[in-house]
């Protein structure tokens, strides 16, 4: 039989995954793998656990939400492992799972884990020793998947990015930013930025399909300036609800590396965790660096 390391986040989202967890994995021994399950109790784990033994596996399960799924490739990178990995996705917002098509119901998910194809995709890194498998952001709303509690989040799931993002509203103020990409420098006051890998942001923001490749060795970001007034702010809104990139607020790049200088205190996520930064930020896209089953 294959081997399969299954790292389960029991905490993550609703907690589905700890009565479900019989289930998936009878799915998967039936499709032919013997199942070496592992329930993290801590951040940080499945890194640890995706590092040390990611090499002895056929295949590598992150079962929890984008934070696990990032973690066990950020281990699968740091062990300089090949080995392919599945995501059972059971977070609050999966936009992951919902940018590469892998359903949110578990057992269909396992299901499509078990008779998927593997897909190369690309993965950022970010000041040169941290992983992303989708974003990195900035500004509006991102403190929101870090900063809600996770009771909160098991409880109202999605709704609860919602109304913590509702609340946090008065406490925007704008950001001042300089980005470097293909030699050309981009500058100014912005309420958002996103360096991105998926066409969902949080549930909150969505880039159209046809603008993301996910495995092209390029990244798609997006700089939302900083509205003078409400009127601005609704122009904003609608030309991004019709993927209206013309509209003079925002900048669409597409790129392979990005360099960003930012005050030092700026607050950035990686796929919905908070990540350090310094001044100069660096964001490159590593191509073609893991495979996913999709």
């Amino acid at each position: 039989m294959k081997k399969l390391l299954f790292l389960m986040n029991p905490n993550a989202g609703m907690r589905v995954q700890k009565r479900l967890l019989t289930d998936m994995l009878s799915r998967l021994n039936r499709a032919g793998y013997l199942c070496a399950v592992y329930v993290t109790e801590k951040r940080g784990d499945a890194t640890e656990l995706a590092r040390a033994e990611g090499g002895n596996a056929d295949l590598v399960v992150a079962c929890g939400g984008d934070g696990t799924l990032n973690e066990v490739i950020t281990g699968i990178l740091n062990g300089g492992h090949r080995t392919p990995v599945g995501y059972l996705p059971c977070g609050s917002t999966n936009d992951f799972a919902a940018g590469i098509g892998i359903p949110n119901d578990l057992p269909r998910a396992c299901e499509q884990l078990a008779t998927g194809s593997p897909r190369r995709l690309d993965v950022g890194r970010f000041c040169g020793n941290r992983y992303f498998s989708y974003t990195a952001s900035f500004g509006a709303f991102t403190s929101v998947s870090y900063s809600t509690p996770q009771n909160v989040k098991n409880i109202l799931g999605h709704t609860a990015y919602i109304l913590s993002g509702i609340r946090s509203l008065g406490e925007i103020r704008p950001i001042h930013m300089k980005v470097t990409a293909n030699g050309d420098v981009y500058e100014g006051d912005y309420i958002f930025g996103g360096i991105c890998n998926s066409t969902s942001l949080g549930g909150l923001l969505k880039l159209d399909d046809s603008a993301v490749d996910m495995n092209d060795g390029l990244f798609e970001a997006i700089l939302i300036s900083f509205p003078p007034d409400l009127l601005a702010a609704n122009r904003i809104l609608n030309a991004l609800r019709v993927y209206d990139y013309s509209d003079p607020a925002l900048t669409f790049i597409r790129a392979s590396s990005f360099t960003c200088e930012n005050d030092p205190d700026l607050k950035w996520t990686l796929d919905g965790e908070e990540a350090e930064c310094s001044p100069v930020v660096t964001v490159e896209n590593v191509h073609d660096a893991i495979t996913m089953i999709t």
